[in-house]
């Protein structure tokens, strides 16, 4: 029995989806302001709270059984928006150069059209561990490159350092893991539909 309006858009992993979408511009408003160690402290605490929704609203939507196309849409694209953004501001900064948050731009783009494109053929591309660790690693290196100044005796800026290198090759990684799924799932629709 297909989805009724409700539960197609209006579910709690939706809402949750939407307070992160919310979370946006709030970060570009903190990180407009950001000097000094309070800022950084602020913009970082909203994106932690921010990607523990993201662990919330998927637990809850596969417990519950709540999938929909909108929020297979919408979820990832909520994650992107929010590591993107942080990521640009990061570069104004001066914390993170301008060709690596190119090389992330392009493969968020890319995976982001090919996800539509799967969406509208009716083709489902399950995240595979490629994309698990990618965001990961792109997450802890977001965090650790927002918060910069020592906290608790660590030294962050020198944590996202160590990470940023590996969330770059896994980001191309599963951005080319992807696209190969894609590629393969329309070849074999194709030879069904002979």
């Amino acid at each position: 029995m297909p989805l009724s309006l409700r539960d197609r858009f209006l579910n709690v992993p939706n809402y949750i989806t939407f307070g992160r979408l919310l979370a946006v511009p709030i970060l570009m408003v903190v990180m407009l302001w950001m000097e000094g160690p309070a800022m950084s402290y602020t913009a970082a605490s909203i994106f932690i709270l921010a990607m523990i929704s993201d662990m919330i609203d998927g637990y809850y939507a596969r417990k519950y059984k709540i999938i929909s196309t909108f929020g297979q849409f919408f979820d990832p694209l909520a994650d992107k928006l929010l590591f993107l953004v942080a990521m640009i501001f990061l570069v104004e900064l001066g914390r993170i150069p301008a060709w690596i948050v190119c090389i992330f731009l392009s493969r968020e783009v890319i995976v982001t059209a090919l996800r539509g494109v799967a969406i509208d053929e009716g083709i489902i591309i399950a995240a595979s561990h490629w994309g698990k660790y990618k965001s990961a690693l792109v997450s802890t290196t977001t965090i650790g490159l927002l918060i910069h100044y020592p906290l608790f005796g660590i030294e962050w800026r020198l944590v996202a350092w160590v990470f940023v290198w590996p969330a770059l090759i896994f980001s191309l990684a599963s951005g080319i893991h992807y696209t190969a799924r894609f590629v393969q799932e329309l070849k074999k629709r194709d030879r069904l539909k002979r």
